[in-house]
């Protein structure tokens, strides 16, 4: 990533490059306020910014910045809030995530035996398909053995429990 960024005319600063550590050392999406955390191991909410620190704004920009130029991609589980994780080739082997409904743990999952599907739709619609994202909810072994109660997400985006 980092050459794809210099070839590009951006500059490479210390945060671009802890950043993209961040993003190339983890095995799951994470949310700008994971990478903010990642990136600042010692900061705590309310605390004043130090002049090491990376701010929250240029947390945001920069991985905007890498969606925009397809390095990442942005992900959305039904939480209120994207994750951002490193961009595959579709054509080669990928991923895909099964989400917990109740505690939301996310899993990766490989194999999503979706050729067959893409072909008939580029032969019905006449697009040409180039990439996918499959997430699949369910409720995680954990939580089936410790049920919680049945809940809902509002249109706010708060979990309220149902009745």
């Amino acid at each position: 990533m980092l050459g794809v960024l210099k070839d590009d005319g951006y500059r490479v600063t210390a945060p671009r490059r802890a950043l993209l550590r961040a993003l190339a050392e983890t095995t799951e999406p994470l949310s700008v306020q994971e990478l903010h955390a990642q990136v600042n191991p010692d900061y705590k909410p309310g605390d004043e910014e130090s002049e090491e620190e990376i701010n929250l704004v240029t947390v945001y920009r920069f991985a905007n910045l890498l969606v925009e130029m397809g390095l990442v991609r942005r992900v959305e589980f039904g939480q209120g809030y994207y994750r951002y994780e490193r961009e595959e080739s579709q054509t080669g082997p990928h991923h895909h995530h099964i989400v917990c409904r109740q505690c939301n743990r996310v899993e990766d999952f490989h194999g999503c035996d979706l050729q067959g599907l893409t072909e008939r739709l580029e032969g019905d619609t006449g697009f040409r398909i180039e990439r996918h994202q499959l997430e699949l909810y369910g409720v995680c072994p954990q939580c089936l053995e410790n049920p919680a109660p049945d809940t809902r997400r509002t249109s706010g985006g708060r979990t309220v429990a149902v009745e």
